[in-house]
């Protein structure tokens, strides 16, 4: 396959990047915190998992293809631009109930995600990368900057995250990056995801951190997947406790933080570690298998708006590599993409060759 003509963007991506967490996890294991390195069983489990992951992607992608898509027309320029500007507003609004810019006080960060930017948040990324999807125009990019750094400013790098990635997903396959723009726009995903963790981190009391940027990334790799080795001995011990809070009440992280390290503190525990403590291995294999093959079928109908849906959820599938599934709102991310598979339904074929 020629290098122009690649999908760098596929399902499979996700096996990619679980690698290079997992190595850098394993650098930043003997650099900054662990005494030991990370154990052979949890870089087993994990590769187990990418095995399980990409034999489903794999499957869906020789055994089903799309005749056609259905696009949904009533979702109109004027609309779509009308609802991305309303999601800042409320962003905006949120800052100002909540008395301040969360990315420079941990305490306003500690009760940034109200439930104006619940709305606002999903409310953007959808609303912004289909009209990217369906009318595309360059000027649409500075709204895209605008929402990377209004929701940068609640002090959380997954927002930036997926605003411009899904955002970079969604104009690669309009075809739309050229290599100095792909440059730049990369340039700034990066800046900004290490600026936001950077000052974030330098914002919270009662610690203080001497770690650069680029360090404190090892860091917190390596802090996460030390979480998720200390799980692997609590495997299954939860029985769905986790999974009924994501859609109920309460805080999973920071059940976990109490439930694993004892601290009432807000954890990341990977994209295997919520599952593997409520259910074990079998849960871990149950949902990498279904995201492997629900990746790969979104991602065949990525036609119209199926192009930002897909790009979502591929962009935070890659963010739950690290914090783990365990909001809801990005649930509600998934389902969409559901949607888009029952609306063309009528046209997905099983290859019977």
């Amino acid at each position: 396959m020629k290098f122009e003509k690649m999908d760098f963007f596929q399902p499979l991506l996700i096996v990619v990047a679980i690698l290079i967490f997992l190595v850098m996890g394993f650098v930043g294991s003997f650099n900054y915190r662990f005494e030991n390195p990370l154990s052979l069983e949890v870089i087993i489990t994990i590769v187990f998992s990418c095995i399980i992951f990409t034999t489903s992607a794999v499957c869906v992608k020789y055994k089903v293809y799309i005749e056609k898509t259905k696009e949904l027309n009533f979702l109109s320029e004027k609309l779509l631009v009308i609802l991305v500007i309303i999601a800042l507003i409320l962003q905006t609004l949120n800052m100002i109930l909540i008395g301040g810019i969360p990315l420079f006080n941990s305490v306003l960060k500690s009760n940034a995600t109200t439930n104006i930017w619940r709305i606002a948040y999903p409310l953007f990324l959808i609303m912004v990368n289909i009209l990217l999807a369906k009318y595309y125009n360059e000027k649409y990019l500075l709204l895209v900057v605008l929402g990377a750094l209004i929701f940068g400013l609640n002090g959380y790098r997954t927002s930036v995250l997926g605003i411009l990635g899904s955002s970079f997903i969604t104009m690669y396959y309009l075809k739309k990056i050229s290599k100095k723009m792909g440059i730049i726009f990369i340039a700034i995903i990066v800046i900004g995801i290490l600026g936001v963790g950077y000052i974030a981190s330098q914002s919270i009391a009662n610690q203080h951190w001497t770690l650069n940027p680029i360090e404190l990334v090892f860091y917190r790799v390596a802090f996460t997947l030390e979480v998720f080795e200390k799980i692997i001995t609590l495997g299954g011990t939860t029985h769905g406790h986790i999974l009924s809070m994501i859609f109920s009440s309460g805080s999973p992280r920071t059940f976990i933080g109490q439930y694993v390290l004892h601290y009432d503190v807000c954890l990341t525990s990977t994209l295997f570690g919520p599952i593997y403590l409520d259910f074990g291995l079998i849960g871990l294999v149950i949902q990498m298998f279904f995201m492997g093959a629900f990746l790969q079928l979104v991602h065949k109908i990525k036609e119209g708006i199926g192009v930002g849906i897909y790009s979502i959820i591929l962009t935070h599938t890659l963010i739950w590599i690290e914090t783990g599934p365990t909001d809801i709102m990005v649930w509600f991310l998934y389902l969409l993409g559901l949607i888009l598979i029952v609306i063309n339904f009528n046209y997905i074929k099983l290859n019977k060759n």
